[in-house]
């Protein structure tokens, strides 16, 4: 399988992403984030690891893609994870798109990729923030940077004119439903686009989050297994509950005239421009 591939790998009918490219530079994360889907379907996901002759092979695979396309860096392991202070594939690929013609968007939930704005000042590039939670960051994604760290690095993002996305993913009733308000007030002036998701619970993830919070895991079961929905694999909460703990935070970003999006919701009523998803219209002449 390449390491460069197109983007949804299953081909979801609920994904309203642009067309675009998926790399990861290494297998599996070192975040443990308790909510990971990756999980599901990449063994041994929580012992990352390199990919294997990833910088031969990827300049091999750079080759073979349209020119402007876009690569979104990354959608299941995080690029800035700890393996990425050893190992720096992730700086390496950046200084190889610095001649090309490709754009870019990262997916991080870590501060490390301040290390490398002297490269991305030089691409096209949209860089999106996860950031779920202040009081439980450290129960919910244990190897991941807090709170503090992120805010502090979408800050200076900002400050150097960067493009910036926020990802409220996953709101989790019971866990972080009731902060979320909180972390949106804080990260509010410093977003360009925001992306709400709730919670697909999938047995292995909804088992760590059970075993997290024993005192919620009753009211998780309840939600998810009993009132719950299968759809592309995954539980997900009920219409109305995902439409309460999603409206509000909707009608917040939609007061100060920022763009949001939905992730995989299945919400039609609530409207939202396909194409909008990933904040990749932020991208330079790219719509």
């Amino acid at each position: 399988m390449p390491y460069l591939y197109p983007f949804d790998p299953w081909a979801s009918t609920l994904c309203t992403c642009p067309p675009k490219w998926s790399l990861n530079p290494y297998t599996g994360c070192g975040h443990r984030c308790l909510y990971c889907y990756a999980t599901s379907f990449i063994p041994k996901f929580y012992e990352p690891r390199p990919k294997k002759d990833f910088l031969k092979r990827i300049e091999r695979e750079l080759m073979g893609l349209p020119k402007g396309a876009i690569i979104s860096l990354s959608n299941s392991s995080d690029p800035y994870q700890p393996l990425e202070e050893k190992f720096s594939f992730t700086r390496i690929f950046l200084e190889r798109l610095v001649s090309k013609s490709f754009k870019l968007l990262i997916i991080t939930k870590s501060d490390l990729l301040l290390r490398d704005l002297d490269i991305l000042s030089k691409l096209d590039v949209v860089i999106s923030l996860t950031i779920t939670s202040i009081k439980r960051a450290s129960l919910m994604e244990p190897g991941a940077p807090s709170f503090e760290r992120r805010l502090f690095a979408l800050k200076e993002l900002k400050k150097r004119g960067f493009k910036c996305v926020v990802r409220l993913d996953p709101v989790i009733p019971g866990i972080n439903d009731e902060e979320i308000m909180e972390v949106l007030g804080e990260v509010l002036p410093y977003g360009d686009h925001f992306v709400l998701s709730t919670y697909k619970a999938k047995p292995d993830s909804l088992k760590r989050l059970c075993s997290a919070f024993p005192e919620k895991s009753q009211t998780l079961k309840k939600l998810y297994l009993d009132e719950g929905s299968l759809l592309r694999g995954s539980k997900y909460l009920s219409y109305e509950r995902r439409r309460k703990l999603l409206y509000p935070l909707i009608e917040r970003i939609s007061a100060q005239c920022k763009t949001y999006a939905l992730c995989r919701e299945n919400l039609p009523e609530i409207n939202q421009r396909k194409g909008l998803c990933d904040g990749s219209y932020l991208l330079q002449n790219h719509f």
